[in-house]
């Protein structure tokens, strides 16, 4: 057992509304104080591997006032964070792309001329489960140094059953390597892979029959996603993929309306999926129904940034005053975000959406928990598992305000300690 003293301490309150007041300066960062429930001078206890007690400091309890608990003092404390939107999985890299589009090429017409995904689909083909794992390996260590303490990551670049079998098991041997948790999620329904061109029903039976059975069987994922967009499924499709997912165990995530409007969101909330992921295009009827059914809106600014696209840019307000929880992720890919720096995410929340700063750390905390239907990480609460990010910044509103590097100083994973800088000690 140990305790934190944190100068604030954001405990993320499970269920709160938007708060929707902005009447005066005063007013919004009162408004922002509660949004992230925040506790000055607070003290946060971990025993083993979950958070028993959190507070303010005078109000610890009585057997915590002794000399011989170690003590570790930080000036920003909050939940992990959680990157709930990734393709951290994936072989070589696609910078000619960037070079093309940045030339006036769009990423669709990339696509649907035979590459942008399908490129990165050749190189994970080619590419043995070893070397995606020592890949990933990396790749995780390089955002638990920010602060993540679970990352969500998706299949989606092998596009047969082998290797989408493959890239997830690659996670699973990943995941007793690394002090964060790795939520693995199945994307066979990424993109028509090129044999299937012309043959398109074939390929969801593929992904419905042969697939989704055998990740399932194997106890791959806990989640399915499919992109619903132009060049890759229709709402149907992407209804009926998701449909046999959930009869087998799966939970329904959804890449919705990034390119057009493909009625992806609103097929998102018809059948209850978790989340719907992207939303540039998503129209207002579609906005309320997501609301009504508890739809997570996970939004991923840097894709706009990365593609030029800033002209589309996802109603993150529109979507807070309908009522939805929204998240922010990365959406780490080789092709439209090729990024690992939530940090930046939470600038360009602010920035790009208008998000307040609470609105934004919410979003990469119970925002994004919610995408995943969780409850046991994302606050910091009694019971909940000891998952802590320590920031030495002069406030949380900092965080998002100081961007492109990190400030975190402690990382805490299931109570133990996965990241520290060498300011960071244990006290008595």
């Amino acid at each position: 057992m140990f305790v934190i003293r944190a100068k604030q301490a954001l405990t993320m309150p499970k269920d709160c509304d938007q708060l929707r007041t902005y009447e005066a300066d005063g007013a919004l960062q009162r408004r922002d104080d509660r949004l992230v429930g925040l506790i000055e001078d607070a003290a946060v206890v971990i025993d083993d591997e979950t958070i028993d007690w959190i507070g303010p400091w005078e109000d610890r309890p009585r057997s915590l006032r002794s000399r011989d608990v170690q003590v570790l003092t930080s000036d920003v404390v909050m939940p992990g964070w959680i990157d709930c939107h990734t393709h951290a999985v994936f072989a070589g890299e696609r910078s000619d792309e960037f070079m093309w589009r940045n030339a006036g090429k769009e990423y669709v017409e990339i696509l649907e001329a035979g590459g942008g995904i399908l490129n990165t689909v050749d190189a994970v083909r080619q590419a043995s489960t070893e070397s995606l794992e020592q890949t990933l390996i990396g790749r995780c260590l390089e955002s638990i140094r920010q602060g993540v303490t679970t990352l969500e990551v998706k299949s989606g670049y092998g596009l047969t059953t082998s290797d989408e079998l493959k890239s997830l098991k690659a996670v699973a041997g990943v995941q007793p390597e690394v002090p964060c948790e790795l939520v693995p999620c199945f994307l066979g329904a990424h993109a028509v892979p090129r044999n299937f061109r012309g043959r398109r029903q074939d390929y969801v039976d593929l992904v419905c029959q042969e697939m989704i059975p055998e990740v399932a069987k194997q106890g791959l994922a806990d989640y399915c996603d499919v992109f619903c967009d132009r060049g890759a499924f229709d709402a149907e499709e992407a209804r009926r993929i998701l449909e046999v997912g959930r009869e087998h165990g799966m939970i329904a995530r959804v890449h919705a309306d990034e390119i057009t409007d493909a009625k992806a969101a609103m097929m998102a909330a018809e059948i209850g999926a978790a989340s719907a992921d992207h939303l540039e295009h998503t129209g207002d009827d579609a906005i309320e129904a997501m609301a009504d059914a508890g739809v997570v809106a996970v939004l991923m600014p840097a894709v706009n940034l990365f593609l030029g696209t800033l002209d589309d840019l996802a109603p993150a307000r529109k979507l807070l005053d309908a009522g939805c929880e929204v998240a922010l992720a990365t959406d780490f890919n080789p092709g439209s975000a090729m990024t690992q720096d939530l940090g930046t995410i939470l600038m360009l929340g602010c920035t790009l959406y208008g998000l307040t700063p609470g609105e934004a750390l919410r979003s990469i905390t119970a925002g994004a928990a919610a995408a995943l239907r969780r409850d046991d990480i994302g606050g910091l609460r009694a019971g909940t598992r000891a998952d802590v990010a320590c920031f030495a910044v002069p406030h949380y509103r900092y965080l998002p305000y100081h961007f492109g590097t990190s400030h975190a100083e402690a990382v805490i994973y299931r109570g133990d300690f996965a990241y520290w800088t060498d300011e960071v000690a244990l006290e008595e």
